[in-house]
């Protein structure tokens, strides 16, 4: 490196002794317009121009405190993270008694509470964990930080019939997805209350499936009087209008090699989004994945999102069949077609986890796309509610926040599982959602 080379000063930390009182004040602000930025644009339309603007202070100035938007993105992270852990270090005994009951209630209140005040950064945290960007590995190492925590007072408690570490890490999968469908307004109507209080039973039996229907309702947690009409009143959105936009139809009078080309760019680009997420992948990066020239996916295909959309329309069918199909499965039958399903349904939603999310992280507002979202999202949840709603002898749970459980369970649960301290192979993760939702569902044992 040349002596000319540009040498950014060190930037101040927090607690830096060369800050000073107006320097710790200029850093705070920095952080707080970061903050309101963020929930507004979102991360990554945030530029560090914007922030250093809005904070009233120049470029430089903003280096010289924060490397850039990812450090700062750090020290909120820091910030509310650590009030999550300052409330497992206070969750009381667990067990199947009433006691136990309240703690795991009490954990999930508090999680709650947390995840409002802190919602911008919980919500941001979501896209980015699911992105190429250098804060993804900080936030996978905190995850397994507090797990593990959690783990431990899981083993403490006596927990059988599952891994500590794999309960644990579903345990905050699920309360981290569900109060997300909440503060992103996919919930339904429901207030995060009420998705605490039918997960606090669903966790319950899925952790201790012998407890008693009289601890069950020992607090008057909400419950749902008449679950049929409940899912009766979800109200379907339109259907897309996807007509002449798939992948298939896109191909339907192309040449045999044109054919192979134009798939193999989907292919691509679904493969893209999901390792990168839909923002930070370029047309670059897939006609490289799909080994094709730049020139070639224009002929094709206008831009990346007009690639999401073809393959957003190409799955919808697919997307509609697994909802039909899960309406219909016994879920605690000997014969039961849950395993198939889950199997089958996990795959699927692997490989098109970027597309599907991009359009759940709002990164597209492409109408088409926005229309396949919405309407095969309540399609599938009341598919799931359906199912979920058999049973005489399981608790009265409210079936659309059950829907939202097993939306999380399917969609979230998988890809935190691979950050496991031992991951767990395909069986054995079909086998961990079984065992949650026949336990935590309907208080199976096995």
């Amino acid at each position: 490196m040349s002596e000319a080379s540009i040498v950014r000063r060190a930037s101040y930390g927090p607690s830096s002794p060369a800050v000073g009182a107006r320097g710790a004040s200029t850093r705070g602000r920095i952080a707080e317009v970061s903050l309101e930025l963020f929930g507004r644009l979102g991360y990554f339309d945030t530029s560090v121009d914007a922030i250093a603007k809005a904070a009233g202070v120049s470029r430089a100035t903003l280096y010289q405190y924060f490397k850039g938007k990812d450090e700062i993105f750090l020290e909120l992270l820091n910030e509310c993270g650590g009030a999550l852990f300052r409330v497992a270090r206070r969750i009381g005994a667990l067990g199947p008694d009433e006691v136990g009951f309240d703690n795991l209630n009490w954990w999930l209140g508090e999680w709650s509470w947390v995840f409002d005040k802190y919602s911008t950064m919980f919500v941001q945290w979501t896209a980015i964990a699911s992105s190429d960007t250098k804060v993804r590995p900080e936030i996978t190492r905190f995850v397994r930080s507090y797990n593990h925590r959690i783990a431990e007072r899981l083993a403490a408690s006596g927990l059988t019939g599952l891994d500590p570490e794999v309960a644990a890490m579903t345990m905050t999968a699920l309360v981290h997805r569900l109060n997300l469908f909440v503060h992103t307004d996919r919930a339904y109507g429901r207030s995060a209350k009420d998705a605490v209080d039918t997960l606090s039973v669903f966790l319950q039996l899925m952790l201790f499936p012998d407890t008693p229907r009289s601890v069950l309702t020992s607090l008057g947690l909400h419950a749902s009087a008449d679950p049929g009409a409940d899912v009766d009143a979800l109200e379907v959105p339109p259907a897309p209008d996807v007509s002449g936009l798939s992948v298939s139809e896109r191909t339907a009078s192309l040449s045999k090699r044109a054919v192979i080309t134009v798939n193999a760019l989907a292919d691509a680009g679904a493969a893209q989004f999901r390792a990168r997420g839909y923002r930070s992948t370029s047309v670059d990066d897939i006609v490289e994945s799909a080994s094709v020239a730049r020139g070639t996916f224009y002929k094709y295909f206008k831009d990346k999102q007009d690639l999401l959309a073809a393959v957003a329309a190409e799955i919808y069918s697919a997307g509609m069949a697994f909802a039909d199909r899960i309406a219909e499965v016994d879920p605690v039958g000997k014969t039961s077609t849950l395993p198939h399903w889950l199997g089958t349904y996990v795959e699927f939603y692997d490989k098109y986890s970027g597309c599907i999310e991009a359009w759940a992280e709002g990164a597209t507002d492409d109408p088409t796309i926005v229309s396949i979202g919405e309407n095969g999202q309540v399609q599938m949840d009341i598919g799931a509610a359906r199912m979920l709603i058999r049973g005489s002898d399981r608790y009265p749970f409210d079936p659309v926040v059950s829907a939202l459980i097993l939306r999380a369970l399917v969609t979230r649960v998988p890809q935190a599982a691979l950050d496991l301290p031992e991951p767990i192979d395909d069986d054995e993760l079909i086998d961990v959602l079984i065992t949650c939702i026949r336990r935590g569902f309907f208080g199976r044992k096995k």
